[in-house]
């Protein structure tokens, strides 16, 4: 085998050409712990601009030489396609299974990642540098979000299956799967966005067009959610907890602290109250809407 004059140094080894999958769930259920997030803005016109900026800065990197978003809202299908993105039928059987199906799409000789589709903040810069870092030798990688506990992207080399492990502490399950943690820092990819205070962070990264309009039109704060309203579908006095039902139909549950922290000392099914939640989405107080 011939040496390269400057030695092997200067052989010159392509990089992978990426198929990106991005499953978006239909917009009235998804990213539910936002809603109530920017005062004045649909939940769904929200959840839309979250994925169209994603998948508008992973079409911009050059790493990618295609994208294939895995949806069955309409909505989402044409923003895709408008942007330039594929589309897959979502197979209705969870995130992991919307993952294997568009990988199963790509083919089985693709270079295929897995990315959440909440990323408003990502820069295609940070996407290419972390498709880099995958390993060549048939080892699948992943990056875990800023907490550390969760996986915003999971990347498989070609002809190894992506076998995807998104959920709850998905980071160590990804590990445990055999995947290697990507070394890099990546702000921009690590910072998805599940809570207002995600949304937030985001914001401060500097977040994609259509999430910075939004952000824009609601003031440029965003909000808990101290101003949403809703009805009582549940109720249980003995554990002091229940679930509300949303004017857009969305089920919130609440716990004991936040109907103690009320001051109140009954519900009544279909009694209309306010929420309270902190930045983290979580209900913290349930008054009646003549309270301050």
């Amino acid at each position: 085998m011939r040496v390269p004059p400057g030695g092997w140094q200067d052989c010159h080894v392509p990089e992978p050409t990426w198929t990106v999958v991005v499953p978006v769930k239909r917009l009235g259920v998804a990213k539910s712990r936002l809603r109530g997030a920017l005062p004045g803005v649909p939940h769904e016109e929200l959840a839309l601009a979250l994925a169209a900026d994603t998948v508008r800065a992973v079409r911009a990197c050059p790493a990618v030489a295609r994208v294939l978003v895995v949806t069955d809202d309409p909505r989402v299908a044409a923003e895709a396609t408008a942007a330039g993105a594929a589309v897959a039928p979502d197979p209705a059987a969870g995130l992991n299974a919307a993952f294997r199906h568009g990988a199963a799409v790509a083919g089985a000789g693709a270079a295929v990642a897995g990315l959440t589709a909440d990323l408003p903040a990502l820069r295609p810069a940070d996407l290419a540098a972390a498709l880099r870092a995958v390993p060549a030798d048939g080892v699948r990688g992943f990056v875990a979000d800023a907490p550390g506990s969760g996986t915003v992207l999971l990347a498989a080399p070609p002809g190894v299956p992506l076998a995807p492990r998104f959920g709850p502490g998905s980071a160590a399950a990804h590990a445990a799967s055999g995947a290697l943690p990507l070394p890099g820092g990546w702000p921009t990819l690590r910072r998805d966005v599940d809570t207002p205070a995600d949304l937030a962070a985001a914001a401060r990264l500097g977040a994609g067009p259509r999430t910075a309009a939004l952000l824009a039109r609601a003031g440029g704060d965003v909000g808990y959610g101290a101003g949403m309203q809703g009805t009582v579908a549940t109720y249980d006095a003995s554990t002091r907890s229940g679930v509300l039902l949303l004017d857009d139909g969305t089920e919130l549950a609440f716990p004991a602290r936040a109907f103690d922290a009320s001051g109140l000392r009954l519900l009544r099914l279909g009694q209309r109250v306010r929420i309270e939640r902190d930045a983290a989405g979580e209900v913290v107080r349930v008054t009646l809407p003549t309270m301050a």
